[in-house]
């Protein structure tokens, strides 16, 4: 069940489970990380570059349980600000609904012009698309675009790389047990979205007036998304690269000399969209939002662009 960012997920949770059952699920997915790393397309960039970042829209078919379609004026808006500017788009997995939605063609019927778009970028050679939990790595790609576990961007300028992935890959729930989560999303989850269940929970600035059974699924929401942050960040540093994904659906941007790990956080939270971008060597956490009037969206800036060379891993975080 995904109520925002990962859910409920309690392998995570240090108040369950002892520190050396936590050390075996960072082992597990130490090893998950190295498989994929294996295999991630290299993709170097320089100064010149200009990529932004865009992950869990969650696309869905336009109904009561798509919460992207509030948004989507606003990502189209961005798109267009983004291909007049010669950015390459990458969209850090869980791009669409595929776990309440049992068909693609759902969702390519309900946004169009988005798809439309997204080949429009792919056409001129400045599209990446990533698997997440809820849409998968389909065989031979969806829509007819590509679509990849991971990159692995290759800074020509300093030599560093920057892991690009959805980021569930590190979380046990949502990585082993898709199948039975699935399930109960399209069947019962769904449903309840369709008859007036809010699919997001409300942003930290608003629990205060939230109901309080809202308010203690939040917190224990929070506590989860936590601990698996602090997963990826541990192995950022274990691995010796920068991460950049999204799943929790929480926006992240690392402080100078700490841990490189950066994450997109979401587009499904009514009114706006939150995205990182890469140009002239730095990297900046943006917000997409509902302009007061005339335009498709408005962008902010949340966090001023810092040049890549300050976020060079620490030590390793464990042995």
């Amino acid at each position: 069940m995904m109520l925002t960012g990962s859910g409920l997920d309690f392998e995570t949770s240090s108040f369950l489970l002892p520190s050396l059952y936590q050390a075996f699920w960072y082992h597990v997915a130490q090893e998950r990380f190295s498989g994929i790393l294996a295999k991630a397309e290299r993709i170097p960039f320089d100064t010149h570059s200009r990529l932004v970042f865009f992950s869990d829209l969650h696309r869905g078919d336009a109904g009561r349980a798509d919460a992207f379609v509030r948004n989507r004026a606003i990502f189209l808006g961005a798109l267009e600000y983004y291909w007049e500017r010669g950015f390459t788009y990458i969209e850090v997995g869980d791009g669409d609904e595929l776990w309440k939605n049992s068909s693609f063609l759902e969702v390519r019927r309900a946004h169009g012009a988005v798809f439309d778009t997204l080949h429009r970028f792919h056409e001129a050679g400045r599209l990446r698309l990533l698997g997440g939990n809820h849409d998968g790595i389909p065989s031979g790609g969806r829509d007819g675009l590509p679509v990849s576990e991971a990159l692995l961007l290759q800074f020509r300028e300093t030599e560093q790389e920057v892991i690009v992935l959805h980021g569930h890959q590190a979380d046990f729930k949502n990585d082993r047990l898709q199948p039975a989560l699935q399930w109960f999303a399209r069947h019962i989850w769904r449903h309840l979205q369709d008859h007036g269940l809010r699919n997001t929970l409300p942003d930290v600035e608003d629990l205060p007036a939230a109901r309080r059974i809202v308010r203690g699924v939040a917190h224990l929401a929070m506590a989860n998304q936590g601990a698996i942050e602090n997963r990826l960040k541990a192995l950022a540093q274990n691995l010796g690269r920068a991460i950049i994904c999204g799943h929790t659906h929480r926006p992240a941007f690392a402080p100078e000399g700490g841990v490189p790990y950066f994450n997109s956080g979401s587009g499904i939270q009514p009114g706006y969209i939150t995205g990182l971008e890469i140009a002239q060597g730095q990297i900046a956490l943006i917000r997409w939002k509902e302009p007061s009037m005339g335009a498709a969206g408005q962008r902010e800036v949340l966090a001023a662009p810092r040049p890549l060379a300050l976020f060079a891993p620490r030590a390793p975080a464990w042995a």
